[in-house]
């Protein structure tokens, strides 16, 4: 079995500095434009189907809460404005360009989802608790298991083995991973995220979204993608194996002045009836893992 470091020095290795996709590069120099108009953005999103599909599953996601169907990504653009719509497409094409197929230890279609639904609930609860970080953070809950990607991408046999114990025993999935190979995907994530030279805070959202009581440099970042995450697993449309065990870290749940069991519970009750509201529209837009 590999060490940590010897792991972290495969990922150093291994894993090239994705380049950003032609469309995602011209998204951001078009959105850095003052002189660019949102038909223009469209234009250049659309050509991208993949991208337009799953940017437009984020602008319906019924934590937006806007009254009425976005079919164009004129629209959409209007509804999300342009910094918001950086931070989704850069978020998007970081995300696709580890993902693989699904097999039978990796549903890509429910990774997208809890990726997605992490994120919006996390954006919602920042808005709700009147932190001014929601594109943040919305980025931080899109981006935080992408540890898993690399698992399933670059280690597959490793992963399966984790993903096998806890479908035969008790132990969590962070548990399983440590078991077989000394770390987690948090861990994982965070020295990829290290790797693409994100922003401090958010090498730390993701690398201690399960641990949010190790925070330091942005602990409430940090405590609303724990919280997200958390509140994702029992809101959304099933099961996310990759994250069995997963619960409310009480240190979070304290920063963020949700430690009352029945504050606590009617945020997780009023999001999962927003979502289960609207869940043919969600789950139409969902076959977007590709």
């Amino acid at each position: 079995m590999m060490t940590p470091e010897q792991i972290k020095e495969k990922i150093k290795s291994i894993i090239q500095l994705p380049a950003l996709p032609a469309v995602a590069m011209e998204v951001v120099e078009l959105v850095d434009n003052p002189k660019t108009s949102a038909s223009k953005l469209g234009k250049v999103i659309s050509s991208d189907q993949a991208l337009t599909a799953k940017v437009l599953k984020i602008a319906n996601s019924p934590f937006y809460g806007f009254p009425k169907k976005i079919s164009t990504i004129d629209f959409a653009i209007i509804v999300l404005g342009f910094d918001a719509l950086k931070e989704i497409v850069i978020s998007i094409s970081l995300m696709s360009s580890l993902q693989k197929k699904s097999d039978r230890h990796f549903d890509a279609r429910l990774f997208w989802d809890h990726s997605i639904t992490t994120g919006v609930v996390a954006r919602k609860l920042a808005r709700d608790l009147g932190y001014r970080i929601s594109g943040e953070v919305f980025v931080g809950g899109l981006l935080h298991d992408m540890g898993i990607s690399v698992l399933h991408r670059y280690f597959t046999n490793e992963f399966q083995r984790a993903i096998d114990i806890t479908r035969e025993t008790d132990l969590t999935m962070l548990e399983a991973e440590e078991s077989v190979l000394g770390v987690t995907h948090a861990d994982v994530g965070g020295w990829l995220a290290e790797r693409w030279n994100l922003p401090d805070h958010l090498i730390e959202a993701i690398a201690c979204h399960h641990t949010p009581s190790k925070a330091e440099i942005n602990p409430d970042l940090v405590a609303l993608v724990h919280c997200a995450d958390a509140m994702s697993q029992q809101i959304g449309s099933g099961p996310v194996e990759f994250d069995k065990g997963t619960e409310f870290d009480p240190s979070a749940l304290e920063r963020l002045r949700l430690s009352d069991p029945q504050i606590l519970s009617g945020y997780v009750e009023t999001y999962g009836e927003v979502l289960r509201a609207d869940i043919e529209q969600v789950t139409a837009l969902s076959g977007l893992a590709g």
